[in-house]
C-alpha cells in the first residue's frame, strides 16, 4: 500500500473519530438545551392556558373551543383535560411522526420531558387538571439538520485536509522517488546522482546513494583506464603515439570489409626524406618531439571522419586514411599544408623535407592494392626537390559529376531499389543473437554495397533519406518475419530531432515490432552527441527497441560514461579482435573491455570475425555474440 493511501486511511480515521465525538457531544447537549426549553414551555403554556379557562364560562363548547384554539396555533402535541375524579373531559394530539428525520434517530435520541400541568378552577371549586406536551419534532429536525450540517463539514476538511497532506506527503518524500529512480537505474547499470534533500533522514539515504554511485563510477572508470593504456601498450607507436603498423592495417582492412558502408575514401603516404641525417643534425629528442607533432597533425586530420585513422608504418612513414574523402590528392595537400602551419616555427629544420602520395581506395580494393597504387605515387614523388605530392588514381567510377550521382541515387530510392543484407550474429550459446541487415542499393542494375555510393550520398545530403528508407524497408520485413534485425543508422540521422520524433511515434504503437528492431550507430561519431544519443535511448527504452554502439574501440570506453546513456550493447571494431588468439595481450584487453561492459549492463558483439579461431577465442573471453565471414547461422 502507498503512502498516499495509507495517509488517506489515517486521515480518514482521525475525521470519523472527530465527527462521532463532535456529533455525540453537540447533539447530547443541544438535546438536554431543548429539553429543558421545551419542560419550561409546557410549564408556562399549561398555566397559562389553564388561568384563561378559569375565567371562562365552565360550558363543554367554551371550554373545547379554547382548547383547540390553543392546540391549533400552539405547537403542542398532546392536550388533555381530566375532571377532578380522573374523568377525560377533552383531548388533542398530534401523533405525526418529524419529518426527514430517520426513525432511529428518534428512537436515540427520545426526549423524556416532564408534561405541563395545572388546574382549571370554577369559582371556588376546582373544574379539572390540565396537561400539556409541547410538539418535539421541530427539535428532532433542528438535531438532524445539525448533525447533517456538520457532517458535511466533517466531510469537506477531510477532503481539504486529505489533499493538502498529499501535496505536502509529494513534497517529502520526491527525495525517496528519486532515490528508487536512482535504484532502479543502478540496476540497468547508469549511474546518476541527485541533489541532497533538506529532510535531514531523505538526506542521509541520498547522501549514501550518491556515494554509492560514486564510488562504482570510479571503479568503472579506474578500469577502462587501465584498460586504455593496455591497449595503447598493444596497438601505439611508443614516440608519435598513432596507430603501429599492425593495428593500423588491421583498421583499414576492417574498414574495406565495413558491410555497412563508409569504407570507400582516401589513403595517403606521409614520408620524412633523410631520417637519419635530421636525427645526426638535431637530435634523437627534438627528432622525437618533431616526429610527435607532425603525428598530432595526421590524427587530428583523421578524426574529422567516422572511420579514419593515423598509423606509423617505419620510422619516416606515417599513413592517414579517410573515408568519404574521394579527392586524394587533395586530402594529402590539406594534410601537408596543416603540418607546416603547425611547423611554423624557427626551430623547425630547414632541411626538413616532406614527400606525399594519395590514391583512393574502393570497398572491393585488398590493402595490397591500395599500398601498392600509394607506393608507386611515392616513388614519383620523392623525385621531386623539395615539400611533394603525388597522387595514383584508382579505376573511374561510372558516375563521374555529383549530378549523375544525385539521379542515380534519387532514381534508386523511388524505384523501391533500398535492400537489405543478411549476415548473422551468434551468441555464445551458439544461438541466433540477430540479423546484422547492412544497405544495399540497386545502381547500375546491380545490388551495391554502401560503401560503393556512400561517400557521394554523405556529399549530397542524402544520407537522412536513406536512413528512412532502410528504416521502411527493415520494419516492413519485421511484419512479415518473426526475425530480429540490426539496422545500422548514420551519425547525420541521430542529430535529427525530427527523426528522433518521427522514430518513437512510429515504434511506439508497434511494440511487437519495435522489440525485434536493433539499431547502430558509429561509435566515434555518435558519442560526440551525447545529448542526442541520450534522447534516443530514452526513446529506445520507452517504445521497446534497442540502440547499440559499432565499430567501438578502448577508446569509447575511456572517453566516454557509457553508463550515462542505457546503451544495450557495443560492437568491438574488428582490428581489435582479428587474430585474438595469438595475442595474449589482446586477450587480456577484450576480457578487460567485456568485464567492464557487463559491469554496467552492455552487451560486447564482435565485429569481422574471419577465422573460426577467433570465434571460439572470443566466446572464450565473454564476447556475448560474434560475427564476421567465419559466423554461420544456426540451422533452424
Amino acid at each position: 500500500m502507498t503512502l498516499r493511501k495509507q495517509l488517506w486511511i489515517a486521515i480518514a480515521i482521525i475525521m470519523l473519530l472527530a465527527l462521532v465525538v463532535s456529533i455525540v457531544v453537540s447533539t447530547l447537549s443541544a438535546r438536554n438545551y431543548l429539553a429543558q426549553q421545551l419542560l419550561t414551555k409546557n410549564i408556562d403554556n399549561a398555566a397559562s392556558l389553564a388561568l384563561s379557562l378559569s375565567q371562562l364560562p365552565k360550558d363543554e363548547t367554551t371550554v373545547e373551543l379554547q382548547i383547540a384554539s390553543q392546540f391549533d396555533t400552539g405547537h403542542y402535541q398532546h392536550i388533555r383535560l381530566v375532571d377532578p375524579t380522573g374523568e377525560l373531559m377533552i383531548e388533542r394530539r398530534n401523533p405525526d411522526p418529524p419529518q426527514g428525520v430517520p426513525a432511529w434517530f428518534v428512537e436515540r435520541l427520545a426526549f423524556n420531558v416532564r408534561p405541563g400541568v395545572a388546574h382549571v378552577s370554577d369559582g371556588w371549586s376546582s373544574f379539572g387538571t390540565l396537561i400539556i406536551e409541547s410538539q418535539t419534532n421541530y427539535a428532532y429536525e433542528a438535531l438532524w439538520e445539525g448533525t447533517l450540517r456538520l457532517t458535511a463539514i466533517f466531510a469537506g476538511g477531510l477532503l481539504i485536509v486529505g489533499l493538502l497532506g498529499s501535496y505536502l506527503l509529494g513534497r517529502l518524500i520526491r527525495p525517496l522517488n528519486q532515490v528508487v529512480e536512482q535504484a532502479e537505474a543502478v540496476g540497468k547499470r547508469r549511474f546518476i546522482t541527485t541533489p541532497e534533500p533538506r529532510t535531514w533522514e531523505f538526506r542521509a539515504l541520498v547522501r549514501a546513494m550518491n556515494q554509492l554511485t560514486d564510488h562504482v563510477r570510479m571503479m568503472l572508470q579506474e578500469e577502462s583506464t587501465r584498460l586504455e593504456r593496455l591497449k595503447n601498450r598493444l596497438q601505439h607507436d611508443d614516440v608519435t603515439g598513432l596507430l603501429n603498423r599492425d593495428a593500423f592495417l588491421a583498421r583499414f582492412q576492417a574498414t574495406l570489409d565495413n558491410r555497412h558502408g563508409g569504407s570507400g575514401g582516401s589513403f595517403v603516404v606521409l614520408r620524412i626524406s633523410d631520417l637519419p641525417e635530421l636525427n645526426q643534425t638535431i637530435g634523437h629528442a627534438a627528432l622525437d618531439q618533431l616526429l610527435t607533432r607532425i603525428a598530432g597533425v595526421a590524427e587530428q586530420q583523421a578524426s574529422v571522419t567516422n572511420h579514419g585513422a593515423a598509423g606509423r608504418l617505419k620510422g619516416s612513414d606515417i599513413a592517414i586514411f579517410g573515408d568519404g574523402i574521394d579527392d586524394s590528392e587533395r586530402f594529402a595537400e590539406s594534410l601537408l599544408t596543416a603540418i607546416r602551419a603547425d611547423l611554423a616555427a624557427p626551430e623547425t629544420p630547414q632541411a626538413l623535407t616532406l614527400h606525399l602520395a594519395g590514391t583512393p581506395f574502393h570497398p572491393d580494393d585488398t590493402t595490397g592494392e591500395v599500398l601498392s597504387r600509394v607506393d608507386q605515387a611515392l616513388a614519383r614523388a620523392e623525385l621531386e626537390p623539395g615539400d611533394s605530392v603525388a597522387e595514383e588514381p584508382h579505376a573511374v567510377l561510372p558516375h563521374a559529376s555529383q549530378n549523375e550521382w544525385r539521379s542515380a541515387i534519387t532514381q534508386a530510392l523511388g524505384s523501391l531499389g533500398v535492400q537489405l543484407a543478411r549476415f548473422p550474429v551468434i551468441d555464445a550459446d551458439h544461438e541466433l543473437m540477430h540479423h546484422e541487415a547492412p544497405m544495399r542499393l540497386v545502381l547500375d542494375g546491380e545490388s551495391r554495397p554502401a560503401g560503393y555510393f556512400m561517400p557521394w550520398a554523405v556529399r549530397l545530403d542524402l544520407i537522412r533519406k536513406l536512413d528512412d528508407a532502410v528504416l521502411d524497408v527493415a520494419l516492413e520485413q519485421l511484419g512479415r518475419t518473426g526475425d530480429r534485425l540490426a539496422i545500422n543508422l548514420s551519425v547525420d540521422s541521430l542529430r535529427d530531432t525530427g527523426f528522433r520524433q518521427r522514430l518513437e511515434a512510429r515504434l511506439t504503437t508497434e511494440p511487437e515490432i519495435a522489440g525485434r528492431l536493433w539499431l547502430e550507430f558509429p561509435a566515434r561519431g555518435a558519442l560526440a552527441h551525447p545529448a542526442e544519443l541520450r534522447d534516443l535511448c530514452r526513446i529506445a527504452r520507452v517504445a521497446g527497441f534497442v540502440v547499440g554502439l559499432e565499430h567501438a574501440g578502448p577508446e569509447a570506453f575511456r572517453s566516454h560514461d557509457l553508463t550515462a546513456f542505457g546503451l544495450h550493447f557495443v560492437k568491438l571494431q574488428a582490428s581489435l579482435v582479428q587474430g585474438v588468439q595469438r595475442s595474449t595481450e589482446t586477450q587480456a584487453l577484450i576480457r578487460g573491455l567485456c568485464t567492464l561492459a557487463h559491469s554496467i549492463g552492455i552487451l560486447v558483439i564482435a565485429e569481422g570475425c574471419d577465422h573460426a579461431d577467433d570465434v571460439e577465442a572470443l566466446l572464450d573471453l565473454g564476447i556475448d555474440g560474434v560475427t564476421g565471414r567465419a559466423v554461420q547461422a544456426p540451422e533452424a
